[in-house]
């Protein structure tokens, strides 16, 4: 579920990757880059041409540019709940994954922001580059969890960069970027587990929160969320946990 893409500095994501990553993650998007030592952010929640726009302009600057595609599941589709997210007036960052906190069921903001408010806020304004916060960060959210920062410089800091990918110069925290007809085993649809089980066309879907790709019989369906997990992503059953 969501899907966060680096754009470094001297490279150029295809504005048709961008488009497999919108209609994978529909609920919105944030870009984030730094100008003239200050990261600029910017959000587009229902039209991808206005999204292209935003992108168009982050490409003037020829910096590292950081843009992250959201599902909604907790906090409400809205440009609050949208990332990326301030941690303090140098960084903002994007998360993909699922964190082990309680979310109140009715919590108008995301399992992220929760993090963000509750943890991140709290360090020093400069944590990223010191290499042991980050090490207890990338220990504190666990394998399945990717962070990106951003700080004023326009660097980057990825959290779990081995949990991602690299490809043509850019980097993805899960492979929707390219496109359902790839990502899934077959395009995907409503079906229930039940259904994909009995249909011999269908062996094997992503989870929607790593976004591996998992055989069905070790997928699980959250019929709360109507998300499929794999059984890694799937390990907290109570609906107190947000699935992001």
């Amino acid at each position: 579920m969501c899907i966060i893409a680096i754009q470094p500095k001297g490279t150029k994501i295809k504005e048709s990757t961008l488009l497999n990553c919108w209609n994978s993650n529909g609920h919105g998007a944030g870009i984030m880059y730094a100008n003239k030592g200050e990261v600029i952010v910017k959000k587009e929640l229902t039209d991808f041409a206005k999204f292209m726009e935003l992108k168009r302009e982050a490409d003037k600057f020829n910096t590292n540019i950081v843009i992250h595609f959201r599902i909604a599941t907790s906090g409400g589709v809205n440009y609050e709940n949208c990332h990326p997210f301030k941690v303090n007036e140098d960084i903002f960052f994007c998360h993909n994954g699922i964190l082990d906190i309680e979310v109140p069921i009715y919590s108008k903001i995301n399992d992220t922001q929760i993090y963000n408010n509750t943890f991140l806020k709290g360090l020093p304004s400069n944590f990223v580059r010191n290499e042991s916060l980050m090490q207890l960060i990338e220990f504190s959210i666990g394998a399945n969890n990717k962070f990106v920062f951003l700080d004023s410089y326009g660097d980057f800091y990825i959290i779990n960069e081995n949990a991602g990918n690299w490809h043509k110069g850019a980097w993805y925290s899960n492979k929707s970027y390219l496109g359902a007809s790839s990502y899934y085993a077959k395009p995907y649809s409503s079906k229930t587990i039940n259904e994909y089980e009995d249909d011999d066309e269908y062996n094997a879907i992503p989870c929607e929160c790593c976004g591996e790709v998992t055989e069905l019989e070790k997928i699980e369906y959250d019929d709360f969320y109507d998300i499929y997990l794999c059984q890694n992503c799937h390990k907290y059953e109570s609906y107190e946990y947000s699935v992001k």
